[in-house]
């Protein structure tokens, strides 16, 4: 094949390959879905898929996948071939790892990698990466001393050879983890994914007659680049500071402090000060601080291109060795959603400043509120569920915040019938929580209302279910904007009796959880609200006429 170095490739051609780029990604997500065996994968979509030329960097990922899967793949990817450098992988070489500190944060989350040949030459790397809810160790709690109780560990290991498994590491996996069906049946699924990247891959180069896709990279990266560092600079220069505090497991506080400083084309996000690492599993590595930050930075700036590495180019994260943000090894974090979730609304309420326009009050779903139960059905199978159900999205500058929406984690809400199917529950209340929105010019979205009771008798599980449980705002809650007001606390109950989230719950037959997931922050002083839009709230029965009158001064019919 000829060298492709005085290529070039005109307008239309850039703008078609481009979005093929972004297509492929798109459909290596859904071939993940479709083939995965674990509702957290199909239902929830809680992974992420990356492709990257040859000199690994991103040329696109999966737009409907969580940040804090998909931000680090481009971090993995570099650890996975420090360990395995590219001259030494072969065609059907496949790296599987799950590093917290090099990927997405905790060992759920487990990455498997494809270098690309095209005939004999290395085009790029596809990555995947999904959330697998056993993994061994103690799971699913907050209560870990330290990162070896959280489950297997796997280094930078080579999972196929020249194309055939690696019956070894198989082994291994097989060994530590309790649902091995599953977790095996899942890594078989991101293989899969990672097989339908490469040949598009491929395909490209064989269509436009190059041995390898590095003209298109080069200038995908060059003009994403450009076009970030120009927008930014259409932000007012300068440095933006935030500080707030956010309730832990067993009721302490932490600190988060944010300076974002914007100039000369690009965005440094430090978060220099902040509390330092925790005894409770929800610190976070830098890597993971590092993917919300800059999805957070991404959405405030209005750029027409996908993400790739010339748009990461312009975004800088710092954040102190041993603080809750950059814990070192080996801290706990399972977690760490209890923390990492947050940073968006730190972002965004160190900007108002700058870009009130860009920017939502604080998100009700933040942190993520989910369950995590582990146990047996009545018949003897075992299970190992995540649920999710998320709180409201904060206002916005012109428009009502959105109900029920998972930001910035963005997974989905488990279905009703799927956790029904899949766990010896029944979902007794799942509906708009009223009055949880955040009070403004334009309110927050409104949470939800979730109740759930364990089954008796024969429909019921064979034993105790052992949960954990995910959540928070339960001391501060989310914080308005520009006038607006917070929403109301989280509330979360176990058998009648309040908890908080994190630690690990026996739960028996008849047992309840209640939880009361907050909507989202407020926009604008409340009195401001436009009348007919605080009465069809009324008429929807979305808000009391108490609350119209207090927070509101409404007093129409």
């Amino acid at each position: 094949m000829s060298s492709t170095q005085n290529i070039r490739i005109d307008p239309i051609t850039l703008e078609m390959l481009w979005r093929r780029l972004v297509s492929i990604v798109g459909e290596l997500g859904s071939t993940l879905r479709r083939t995965s065996f674990s509702p957290v994968v199909r239902d929830i979509g809680d992974y992420g898929c990356g492709i990257f030329d040859a000199q690994a960097r991103l040329l696109a990922q999966t737009p409907d996948s969580t940040p804090g899967l998909c931000g680090p793949l481009g971090s993995m990817l570099l650890h996975m071939l420090d360990v395995h450098p590219p001259q030494s992988l072969e065609p059907g070489d496949m790296i599987i790892a799950n590093d917290p500190w090099r990927g997405s944060g905790h060992h759920n989350d487990v990455s498997i990698m494809l270098p690309v040949f095209n005939a004999d030459r290395l085009i790029g790397f596809v990555v995947t990466c999904c959330h697998h809810v056993d993994i061994g160790g103690r799971r699913a709690t907050t209560e870990s001393l330290d990162n070896f109780e959280e489950g297997l560990r796997i280094p930078a290991l080579k999972f196929h050879r020249r194309g055939e498994p690696n019956r070894d590491v198989l082994a291994f996996v097989e060994a530590n983890v309790r649902s091995h069906e599953t977790v095996i049946g899942d890594l078989g699924a991101q293989v899969a994914a990672c097989h339908v990247g490469a040949q598009r891959m491929r395909d490209i180069c064989g269509e436009m007659r190059w041995p390898d896709l590095q003209p298109l990279a080069d200038e995908i990266i060059a003009r994403s680049e450009q076009l970030t560092r120009e927008e930014i600079d259409r932000l007012p220069p300068g440095t933006y500071r935030h500080e707030a505090k956010i309730d832990m497991v067993g009721g302490d506080t932490l600190v988060i402090r944010t300076a974002v400083t914007i100039g000369q084309g690009a965005i440094t996000v430090d978060f220099s000060g902040s509390s330092p690492q925790v005894k409770p599993a929800i610190n976070c590595t830098l890597t993971y601080t590092s993917a919300y930050t800059v999805f957070a930075v991404i959405c405030v700036l209005n750029l027409p291109v996908a993400v790739n590495e010339g748009v990461l180019r312009a975004i800088r994260v710092v954040a102190e060795e041993g603080s809750v943000l950059n814990c070192r090894y080996p801290a706990p974090v399972f977690g760490r959603t209890a923390v990492g979730n947050y940073l968006p609304d730190m972002v965004y309420q160190a900007m108002a400043a700058a870009a009130p326009q860009r920017v939502c009050g604080g998100a009700g779903a933040t942190p993520m509120w989910g369950q995590y139960m582990f146990g047996k059905r009545a018949d003897g199978a075992d299970f190992a569920f995540f649920n999710v159900a998320s709180g409201g999205l904060g206002a916005r500058a012109a428009r009502d915040g959105i109900s029920c929406l998972a930001f910035p984690y963005n997974v989905g809400n488990t279905p009703a019938e799927v956790l029904e199917s899949e766990v010896p529950l029944l979902v007794e209340e799942r509906a708009l929580w009223v009055d949880s929105a955040g009070p403004g010019r334009f309110r927050g979205g409104f949470g939800q209302s979730f109740v759930l009771r364990v089954l008796e008798d024969d429909l019921g599980p064979s034993g105790d279910i052992l949960a954990s449980f995910r959540g928070g705002r339960f001391v501060y809650p989310p914080a308005g904007i520009a006038g607006g007001a917070a929403s109301p606390n989280g509330f979360l109950s176990i058998r009648d009796v309040p908890d908080d989230a994190g630690r690990h719950v026996t739960l028996k037959a008849g047992d309840r959880i209640v939880s009361r997931i907050p909507g989202g922050g407020g926009y604008g002083d409340p009195v401001t609200r436009d009348r007919t839009a605080i009465a069809q709230d009324l008429r929807n029965g979305l808000i009391t006429r108490e609350h119209a009158r207090a927070v509101y001064g409404f007093e129409g019919s």
